[in-house]
């Protein structure tokens, strides 16, 4: 079982594009292939994030997402990781992704991410993902 931490830019991605990698990523997650790694910060930012006016997503949609992943996810509590990253509110995601002793941290927007791995975790795009399943269209 791969263990990935999700970066909220690829659940945004993948609720605009059903049919795009991250939406296939998602689908692996509902398969059982991908144990996502949650914390109560990553959480509350994909919350935030998704409830944003200019996504127009629905309650539903958002809600049905978010259950899917604390149904499917391991909940974690890290330690704070400031100035992890680049951008701050990534510090998040990487200190989740150190605690879980992630696989993967899969997101949209690599050069938020300039270590190509924190602990064990890859930093790599939905597409990049696929491929370590052996899942990725041509």
């Amino acid at each position: 079982m791969i263990r990935a931490v999700l970066d909220t830019n690829v659940l945004v991605s993948a609720l605009i594009s059903p049919f795009g990698n991250e939406a296939r990523a998602l689908d692996a997650v509902l398969k059982g292939r991908i144990t996502p790694c949650l914390s109560t910060g990553v959480l509350r930012e994909y919350a935030e994030v998704l409830a944003r006016p200019k996504f127009s997503f629905s309650s539903e949609q958002i809600d049905g997402l978010l259950g899917l992943l604390q149904a499917k996810g391991v909940l974690f509590e890290p330690l704070p990781a400031p100035g992890a990253s680049p951008d701050p509110g990534d510090d998040n995601l990487i200190a989740c992704a150190l605690e879980a002793n992630a696989d993967f941290l899969v997101t949209g927007n690599k050069r938020h991410f300039p270590a190509e791995a924190y602990g064990q975790a890859r930093v790599v795009s939905a597409k990049e993902l696929l491929e370590a399943l052996g899942q990725v269209q041509t």
